[in-house]
């Protein structure tokens, strides 16, 4: 045995030979598109003040790259996932605008998101293919459970001299958010049991440190999901759920994880989560490029392991500002060079809005505006979207193009169903199924009623001013979207869609440059009753 002087020369020995690295972690997050500059509309709806976009992340990104190559520093930028769907630039020949920036700004890893798959498996591995960086995903496979080229699990890196290892994981929850269809041949498998695989495998060819790149979402209240992990551990049970797993609860169900570069929920931290069970330690990034996240984390080479971390600006998540960051200049060209193609004729003024015509959290104004506009452009008798299409209010003032991709990033198709009265209530039942208030509805009006039980809900239903008949037969439009059974809306896969030729963008415009100028519409259509709202 050591006495105590022996003991105190051998740790003062072992600490003598052991170094601080630190790794610098730039990263971004559900990007879609975002590499333009926008206006921080949410600070201020009359004077936006400028914020984001790619030429500003490049300024931050080259000045951390400099100072890290000054201080003998590693440096790393990755991105968490959804890197199109959102912006004209973003969503041109589905993402290939997005790699070639990413590939010009030098990203050295990233993973899928949900978005990334909108326009399929396929089109997912092609921009795949033309990144200069790896592309990794754990539980992305074909069905035969083989990662498809050129995606793979993990990397390694000698950060220095320790050995990291990176494992990506996209959410599940995919299969219920793009057409199954499009994901044929392939399978994303739950994330839990891919990504205790894929620890296993990286610890056993030598990892020291693992980093996982996620795009399961950190929720704004991490809290409140480990306590039913705990909950559950507590009463002898396994934790499980019926949908995706989030960063938080992972972190919890699964150890050895050290650190979480995580995307999905576009909730900002401004200064890390950490795990009080396991340790490991979250990061996440709001999104549509508006800033951009930086941790420097401290790992002893000795132990292999993370020792702290520090936010060198103060805060984890960085936004830039325009008025205290310049944009990098060729990639400001760079950008434009983009826009020119992709943006033709988006600021061409169509109409003008009176004032903010808003979007909230159940059925809103800017709802009611567009299922309008869906309902007359294919002359159908009711218009229905998911309120998780609509992403922004139009504000008070002009109204371009620009402004409605803003508010409906989306590429959607619009299709009718013809459906018989009764079809149409079980198809709208649906819509107000539990808690959800994902309906926003033109020529229907109802009451509903939360005293009554699932699937009966709906009372005193009328067509455009007329009683619903059960059995008189009713032209549906929606988006292809909700018609492919997405967000619960299986149900319409019994019945057969029509495509109308018309694009939800389309009606929309269309629709307000007829009706222009504009005002909110608060009458609201789907009255509930029994229960506050």
């Amino acid at each position: 045995m050591l006495t105590r002087i022996a003991l105190i020369l051998f740790l003062l020995a072992t600490f003598a030979h052991a170094e601080i690295v630190y790794l610098n972690i730039l990263h971004t997050n559900d990007v879609h598109g975002g590499i333009a500059p926008r206006e921080a509309s949410f600070m201020n709806p009359d004077f936006p003040p400028g914020i984001g976009g790619g030429a500003w992340i490049a300024t931050y990104v080259n000045k951390v790259r400099e100072d890290c190559l000054e201080n003998g520093e590693f440096c790393l930028l990755i991105d968490a996932g959804d890197i199109w769907q959102g912006t004209p630039v973003g969503n041109y020949n589905s993402g290939e605008f997005m790699m070639e920036w990413m590939n010009s700004m030098g990203y050295d890893m990233m993973t899928l998101g949900n978005h990334d798959f909108d326009h399929g498996a396929e089109n997912a591995l092609q921009k795949a293919e033309l990144a200069d960086f790896p592309v990794i995903c754990t539980n992305f496979t074909q069905v035969d459970g083989v990662i498809p080229e050129p995606l793979l699990p993990y990397i390694f890196m000698d950060i220095g001299g320790v050995n990291v290892a990176f494992v990506g994981v996209t959410t599940s929850d995919t299969y219920g958010l793009v057409d199954p269809e499009l994901l044929e041949g392939y399978l994303i498998t739950p994330e839990k049991e891919a990504v205790e695989i894929a620890l296993e495998e990286v610890y056993s060819q030598g990892a020291e440190v693992v980093i996982l790149v996620s795009h399961l979402g950190q929720p704004p209240d991490p809290e409140r999901y480990t306590a039913r992990v705990y909950e559950a551990w507590e009463n002898g049970e396994e934790y499980t759920k019926d949908f995706a797993y989030n960063s938080a609860e992972l972190s919890c169900m699964i150890e050895g994880i050290d650190f979480i570069v995580s995307g999905h929920t576009h909730v900002g931290l401004r200064e890390p989560w950490v795990n009080p069970l396991t340790h490991t330690i979250v990061v996440q990034g709001y999104a549509n490029g508006t800033g951009i996240g930086h941790i420097r984390i401290a790992i002893d080479t000795e132990t292999g392991s993370i020792v702290g971390y520090d936010m060198p600006d103060g805060e984890e998540y960085v936004s830039l500002m325009h008025d205290r960051f310049w944009p990098d200049q060729e990639q400001l060209e760079y950008v434009n060079g983009f826009r020119e193609i992709a943006e033709a004729g988006m600021d061409e003024v169509i109409g003008h809005a009176v004032t903010e015509i808003p979007r909230g959290g159940a059925e809103h104004p800017l709802g009611r505006l567009m299922s309008d506009a869906i309902r007359i452009a294919t002359n159908s008798d009711v218009g229905l979207l998911n309120r998780g299409g609509i992403r922004a209010a139009i504000p008070r003032g002009p109204i371009t193009p620009r402004i409605i991709f803003t508010s409906i990033p989306f590429e959607e198709d619009l299709y009718t169903l013809e459906v018989t009265g009764s079809e149409l209530l079980e198809i709208l039942e649906t819509g107000m199924q539990g808690r959800r208030r994902d309906m926003e509805i033109s020529g229907f009006t109802c009451n509903r009623n939360q005293a009554i039980e699932e699937g009966n809900k709906i009372e005193e239903p009328m067509i455009n001013g007329a009683p619903l008949d059960p059995d008189a037969v009713y032209t549906l439009t929606t988006t292809g979207y909700l018609a492919q059974g997405n967000v619960g809306y299986g149900i319409m896969l019994e019945h057969d869609p029509t495509f109308t030729g018309v694009t939800l963008l389309e009606a929309v415009t269309e629709h307000i440059g007829n009706i222009s100028p504009i005002e909110p519409n608060n009458v609201t259509r789907v009255i509930w009753i029994e229960e506050e709202r």
